[in-house]
């Protein structure tokens, strides 16, 4: 189904792409799919011999719907929302996307540079290498 899939990591700067994106998906006449993925990850039940916190995943996937379903209403009429469990973020939006028969995928970047982009990553540089769906790239301000 022809449609705008918007990624969100739950995050303020992900709700940038929010105001463009429902321009777009009208001036297209395309429903909104809001994705967030809850990130799978892998931990040792013990760090170091100190014993780490156990994480309840299912409390967590539990508590993104929520935000996610809040979220989504802001959308306008035929949005919907959807979340997801992948140990690869990026991947997991592009298959998304591409399964969903999407147009565009749109997302906001968070700009991270230096050193906390080497720590933490891009997941929007993630999806445009890896998708075959279009992305649309909404930077933070200057």
């Amino acid at each position: 189904m022809a449609c705008i899939v918007l990624a969100t990591d739950l995050s303020p700067e992900s709700e940038r792409a929010f105001a463009p994106t429902m321009v777009l998906a009208q001036k297209l006449s395309l429903p909104i799919v809001l994705i967030a993925v809850v990130e799978e990850v892998p931990f040792e039940p013990t760090a170091g011999g100190m014993a780490s916190p156990v994480v309840d995943w299912q409390q967590v996937a539990a508590e993104w719907r929520a935000r996610v379903d809040s979220m989504v209403s802001r959308l306008g009429a035929g949005a919907r929302a959807v979340v997801i469990e992948a140990a690869d973020v990026p991947r997991a939006i592009a298959d998304f996307a591409h399964k969903e028969g999407a147009s565009y995928i749109a997302m906001a970047t968070h700009g991270r540079r230096g050193l906390r982009r080497l720590l933490l990553g891009s997941v929007a540089e993630g999806v445009l290498r890896q998708s075959r769906v279009p992305v649309v790239l909404y930077p933070p301000p200057a």
